[in-house]
Formats: structure tokens, C-alpha cells, sequence
């Protein structure tokens, strides 16, 4: 006679359902989805299509040295081809000659990318510069040189044994950021100065120094790309 097959009471079946196993595994597999859901899939550095990467530290602005974090000015919510404050962001070294003869270029970029101005007709451009000192002979800078090229006062020594305000272009307006440390010039990967980049309002980068063969400079790369024509 065959035996007759075993019936599990209802707590027995419940034992087997609450597995300890079985909960590890939902767990695990529901925190999977999650993760899958919420990821940012925008990869952080400073390719075009990059998110563009953390930029923390005291900047001069004509005033005194004041918190900085490039967080501030990014909008997360902002969309192509709507209205929003694009960045211009150059590493400089005060003490590269490059630097020196050429900093009147950017002040007129901080210029001309003005909401005020009628030529540009577009919402204002933050033009941020970001202070280095490279680790080559001669190349000595301080807060107080970053401060003198900025402004163009005389009593601090930069590029090619000249005073600072001997250097390019009348004074700037916009923040120096402190890299002496060069946290900054490793996080962004920057082989040199000077190096220039342009991020959208969301803090992606549109456009850098690499990429020269579809805008030459960063004030070209604006002109195209942050231009919103009303509607």
C-alpha cells in the first residue's frame, strides 16, 4: 500500500516561503532595480558629453577670497536650447607667458558675453578663471600675484620676470579661483595652461581645448552653442 503524501500545515508552508534565503535574494535583486533606476549614466570628466568634474576652493573676487563651488552655478534642470548661464573656464598659471599676453582675451569674452550687451542679446556668460601653479623652474605664485593679474597692480613679479600689471587687457571682473594646490589641474586632467572649457548650464562640457577642429576657441564654441534665438 502506498503511503499517502505529506501535507505541510500552513505555518510549515510559511516557513518555507519567509526563507531567510529567498528574502536575501528579493532584497539584493530589489536594490539591483533600484541602483539601475537611479544611476546617473553621464560618465564625470572632461570629455565633450562629460559631466563636467568638482571644483571647490577660495576665489578672488576683487574684494577678498570668498567660498567657491562650481555647484552654484550649474542648473541640473536646464534643457537645449532654453535660456541659461553657460561657463567659460580657464586654467591659468600667472607666471606663463602664454597666460600673460593673452589675458586680455578673455576679458573681452567676459566682456562680450554680457546679457547687457545688445551685440550678444543672449543671458549672461560666468566666465571663471582657476589660478595653478605648474611645477616648473621659475613658476612661483601666490595669492597675492593671483590677485595682482587679476587686477593689474604693480608690486608682484608674473610671467617672464614682468609685473603683474604689465600683463594683457585691462583688469578682470570675474572670480580667480585658487589651484595652487593643483587638486584642481589633476580632478580635470590638465597637462598645461592655458586650457579652456566650455560647460553648459546643466555642468556638462560642450566644448575644450581638444577640441578645436569645430570651434577654435571658447568664445566661438559659445557663440554657437549658448546662442537661444526667441521665438
Amino acid at each position: 500500500m502506498l503511503p499517502r503524501p505529506m501535507r505541510l500545515h500552513e505555518d510549515e508552508a510559511a516557513g518555507i516561503t519567509d526563507s531567510p534565503l529567498l528574502m536575501v535574494a528579493t532584497l539584493v535583486v530589489a536594490g539591483l532595480m533600484v541602483v539601475a533606476l537611479t544611476a546617473d549614466p553621464i560618465a564625470t570628466g572632461t570629455d565633450v558629453g562629460d559631466r563636467a568634474p568638482e571644483l571647490q576652493s577660495m576665489a578672488y573676487n576683487g574684494n577678498g577670497w570668498v567660498a567657491f563651488n562650481l555647484e552654484s552655478y550649474i542648473d541640473e534642470s536646464w534643457e537645449e536650447g532654453q535660456p541659461g548661464q553657460w561657463m567659460i573656464i580657464e586654467f591659468l598659471d600667472t607666471d606663463c607667458p602664454y597666460c600673460f599676453n593673452t589675458a586680455d582675451q578673455l576679458g573681452d569674452w567676459d566682456d562680450f558675453f554680457d546679457a547687457d550687451n545688445p551685440e550678444w542679446d543672449n543671458e549672461d556668460v560666468q566666465v571663471i578663471a582657476v589660478a595653478a601653479e605648474l611645477n616648473i623652474q621659475g613658476h612661483d605664485s601666490s595669492r597675492e600675484e593671483i590677485q595682482a593679474f587679476r587686477d593689474k597692480t604693480s608690486g608682484y613679479t608674473c610671467a617672464s620676470q614682468q609685473d603683474c600689471n604689465a600683463r594683457s587687457g585691462s583688469p578682470h571682473a570675474f572670480p580667480y579661483v585658487d589651484d595652487l594646490s593643483l587638486d584642481a589641474m589633476d580632478d580635470w586632467g590638465i597637462r598645461g595652461t592655458p586650457t579652456y572649457f566650455v560647460i553648459q548650464p546643466d555642468g556638462i562640457v560642450a566644448w575644450n581645448s581638444d577640441n578645436t577642429a569645430r570651434y577654435e576657441n571658447a568664445a566661438e564654441a559659445v557663440a554657437n552653442l549658448a546662442a537661444v534665438v526667441a521665438a
